[in-house]
């Protein structure tokens, strides 16, 4: 594979990480995991998306512990571990739904509610054993949600957006259709 065909094809992955870098400085600990992981899902590859979801969350890692100040402790190492593991699911249930699809579908949108669960339940399964249950209320769950949901919308707009205007660089225009 040449370099420039290397390039073109990470486009995409790398317009995304700069989103959610950018998201991450902006919004410190509100990161849209399952939203960036849906997305992933239904644009790219299997081991892109991997590569994806776990370089953005590593970033977001980096960020928190090394400019917001996260406490250097097992508690707080052992929460950023759980919230790779369970982007990295969300991952891989929304790759259940979307891959295949069209970004704008409900196939997607199943994807997302789905992975969505998932990675909640994950998280919540990991409060039960190093503690922080006390963040799983249903405003919080909402709000993150909500997030999760925004940015899905806002980055998929962005992907058609890109797609319609520099098809060359992003890949042909979506089909806006139900599947």
């Amino acid at each position: 594979m040449t370099q420039e065909r290397k390039f073109a094809t990470a486009r995409w992955p790398l317009t995304l990480a700069a989103a959610a870098i950018l998201g991450s400085l902006a919004l410190a600990c509100m990161m849209p995991f399952v939203a960036l992981a849906t997305l992933a899902a239904a644009t790219m590859g299997r081991a892109q998306a991997v590569v994806t979801v776990g370089g953005i969350w590593a970033v977001n890692q980096l960020l928190g512990f090394g400019m917001f100040g996260y406490p250097h402790d097992a508690y707080a190492l052992g929460w950023g571990a759980a919230l790779g593991a369970a982007s990295l699911a969300a991952l891989f249930v929304a790759r259940r739904f979307a891959a295949g699809s069209q970004l704008l579908s409900l196939r997607t949108l199943a994807a997302f509610g789905t992975a969505f669960v998932a990675y909640e339940a994950l998280l919540f399964g990991y409060a039960l054993f190093a503690g922080g249950t006390g963040t799983f209320t249903p405003a919080i769950i909402f709000q993150i949600f909500a997030n999760d949901a925004m940015w899905l919308v806002g980055l998929g707009l962005l992907h058609a957006i890109l797609q319609r205007s520099v098809p060359g660089l992003f890949g042909p225009a979506p089909q806006l259709r139900p599947r």
